[in-house]
Formats: structure tokens, sequence, C-alpha cells
């Protein structure tokens, strides 16, 4: 028996720095271990994008060599953010919006260019 695989519009996430801040985003509300930030993206964002889960450690690993995350000796399997990882988490929240906001102006028809 095979499943069907649901078809809608998923948003295929490969590119390592949407990864990042993801990751980074799951950990906003609080330290998580590898598997609650796997859980928390996806319960937030469940099938709407195609992201690879396995990419969570290796991003972990490098958000932390970027000193963006950090793991507590007291309870080394849990990750959190770093006052770096949530500046830098805001600033990708803003050029994201930004970014997002100009891409329905354009394809509103509100943007200055003509068509």
């Amino acid at each position: 028996m095979t499943t069907a695989r649901r078809t809608g519009s998923r948003a295929r996430i490969r590119d390592r720095g949407q990864i990042d801040a993801l990751v980074l985003a799951a950990l906003a509300d609080g330290a998580k271990r590898q598997d609650e930030i796997a859980a928390t993206l996806r319960a937030q964002v469940g099938d709407a994008l195609d992201l690879p889960y396995s990419r969570i450690v290796p991003t972990l690993h490098r958000l932390q060599r970027n000193r963006l995350v950090s793991r507590p000796s007291s309870d080394p399997r849990r990750y959190r953010l770093t006052d770096v990882g949530t500046r830098s988490l805001s600033a990708r929240r803003r050029a994201a919006d930004t970014f997002a906001a100009s891409v329905h102006r354009l394809a509103d028809g509100d943007g200055s260019g003509s068509r």
C-alpha cells in the first residue's frame, strides 16, 4: 500500500539562510532539544514548507559555531538563542517582511512599474 503524497503548494526550502531563520525562529520562545525544534517546526509550519528535517542538526551546529545559539552546560542537549542570535532573528524577520510585502505589491499591481 502506498500513501499518496499531498499535492499542494509547498515552498521548497533548501537555502541555508532560510533554514537558519526557521531554526532560530523555533527557538524564539525558549530553549529546546533537537526533537522539540523539529516538533515546533512541524506544528507551526506543517506541510506549507518542504523543509528537510534532516538539516536541523547540522544547522544547529553551524549556528552554534557562529554564536547564534548556545547550549548551557547544565543541559547540553538544549539549544537557546544568544543575544547575537536574537538580533539576527529580528533582522531576518524584518528582511523577510520587507521582501514579502514587495512581492505582494508587485503581484497585486500596486508597484510603480508598468505591466
